[in-house]
């Protein structure tokens, strides 16, 4: 896959969850990495991974230049779950989301990049019930603009060791025994951190016929968002009960939820994602085939204990 020369890799938002673990996968591998951040002390648990710099950045074409110059591949990880409202989306979904690649493309095209992957979502389109989904497609259509190839990759959520989904549900369960949520029957498709890893790699080099690819990636499980909460409470040592609710009740909580001080834990944005479900279509065609796919119960139990 890889030629003789050691090629550089330029991740931008590879001090988050995933960044930080493929940024560390493609070290080992014997890439030069070099990894973009909106704060360099986001990446502090980097600093010492071998073949590897931290760059911070601006959103601007000319910071996003100067940090990504001599990279033969771009990874674009940057997603935000939660904005204030706007139209047609929120202006932090709209600068992480549609600008950012946006400037991206511009800076790639100037330095004669050879490919971006860009990591997007499932369930993205331009009619989306969402801000987040909407604006997440509208990100997609940015890179048309790009003169070299590129890969979308739209997963389901990603869980695995210091991911904000089921180590969240988890920790709720830790301190209520009554976890009251709305849309519990919304379908998800986990995937394995490592898993969609294993996916970014295979797509470095790929076969060079086709100017875009677009893949859906998704673990080997359906579960419904009750059964995901169920299991991180049972793997991490509790049992909170689960109780339902209408959608307009958990649009009020939601409601207060945004109000409250400190990180957004769910909004009114998470619930109108949620009425999309984020499973794999039914066209194989784009559904990335992943060989030996991780099951959430043989991994699950490992990184939840932690919660106890």
């Amino acid at each position: 896959m890889v030629n003789e020369y050691r090629k550089t890799i330029s991740i931008i938002g590879g001090s988050g969850f995933i960044g930080r673990a493929l940024a560390t996968f493609l070290s080992k591998n014997d890439f030069l990495v070099n990894v973009l951040t909106t704060k360099r002390i986001n990446a502090r648990s980097l600093w010492t991974v071998p073949n590897l710099k931290v760059f911070e950045f601006t959103n601007e074409p000319d910071s996003i230049s100067i940090a990504i110059k001599d990279s033969d591949i771009v990874i674009n990880l940057v997603g935000r779950l939660h904005s204030k409202k706007g139209d047609p989306w929120g202006k932090d979904f709209n600068e992480a989301h549609v600008k950012l690649v946006k400037n991206l493309v511009v800076a790639c095209n100037k330095l004669r990049v050879k490919e971006i992957i860009h990591v997007s979502a499932l369930g993205v389109s331009e009619s989306a019930p969402s801000e987040y989904l909407r604006s997440k497609y509208a990100a997609e259509k940015q890179l048309e603009n790009f003169s070299g190839k590129f890969v979308l990759l739209r997963p389901s959520v990603v869980f695995g060791p210091g991911d904000s989904f089921m180590n969240l549900f988890a920790k709720m369960q830790k301190y209520s025994p009554i976890i009251p949520i709305a849309l519990t029957k919304t379908k998800f498709q986990p995937i394995y951190l490592n898993d969609l890893i294993r996916i970014i790699f295979s797509c470095i080099d790929m076969s060079k016929n086709k100017k875009k690819y677009v893949y859906e990636c998704v673990g080997p499980e359906v579960f419904t968002l009750y059964e995901i909460i169920k299991f991180s409470g049972i793997y991490s040592g509790r049992k909170a009960m689960v109780v339902p609710l209408p959608k307009f009740v958990g649009l009020v909580q939601a409601f207060i939820l945004e109000k409250m001080p400190g990180p957004t834990l769910m909004s009114r944005d998470n619930i109108a994602s949620m009425e999309v479900p984020s499973i794999a279509s039914d066209n194989k065609e784009f559904v990335f085939n992943l060989e030996n796919p991780t099951s959430l119960h043989k991994v699950a139990p490992g990184f939840l204990s932690k919660n106890k």
